[in-house]
């Protein structure tokens, strides 16, 4: 155990010391840059999902959060009232106060998110803005520019982005792919989602 205690640290200040070992940050900015070059849908998917996912997580704690000081103020006043009138039966009383929820993650809906992100909004943007949107043009007159938005905001959105969204949303609250998009339609035609989204 000692023979191995004396290689590791040995290795490590060989390690430390050399020139050569060491990543400087123009090294490691070139080759995530290197990366994302020659791996266009693979750095798509890895940016996008892992924002999805993070968003989420964030998301899901504020809002467990802001669900614990509604519980929190709840219990207060209800031991409040218990106070005044001694009859009266508190929902948890001294206890309610006492006793706080952990956050609980929920790992699925993170897991929608995450490949939501990566295919939808990394993968497909990543196909539809750089390989389809160009047969447009790349310019940046007036023309050009409006061939994009009619085509992004007449085709693109309405009848894949929204649809997107309704599908994840749908598989996070169990409903089938055929019941999300039914959804999708009757809020389209009883909602109007595609011109609130104009």
């Amino acid at each position: 155990m000692v023979h191995l205690k004396v290689i590791i640290v040995t290795a490590l200040v060989v390690t430390a010391s050399s020139n050569t070992f060491r990543p400087s940050p123009s090294t490691a900015a070139s080759a995530i840059s290197t990366f994302y070059k020659n791996n266009r849908f693979k750095g798509a998917f890895l940016t996008c999902s892992v924002k999805a996912c993070t968003a989420d997580a964030v998301a899901q704690y504020i809002a467990a959060g802001k669900q614990r000081r509604e519980d929190e103020d709840m219990a207060k006043k209800d031991n409040a009232l218990s106070k005044l009138n001694p009859l009266r039966k508190t929902r948890g009383g001294d206890l309610a106060l006492s006793a706080k929820k952990k956050f609980s993650f929920d790992l699925r809906r993170s897991l929608a998110f995450l490949l939501y992100g990566g295919f939808y909004q990394g993968c497909a943007n990543e196909f539809i803005y750089n390989n389809i949107l160009p047969l447009l043009g790349t310019g940046t007159d007036w023309k050009t520019v409006a061939r994009k938005v009619v085509l992004e905001l007449g085709f693109v959105s309405p009848l894949v982005c929204i649809p997107m969204a309704y599908l994840v949303k749908g598989l996070l609250i169990g409903r089938t792919i055929s019941a999300s998009y039914a959804n999708y339609w009757d809020d389209v035609k009883t909602k109007g989602v595609v011109f609130k989204n104009w």
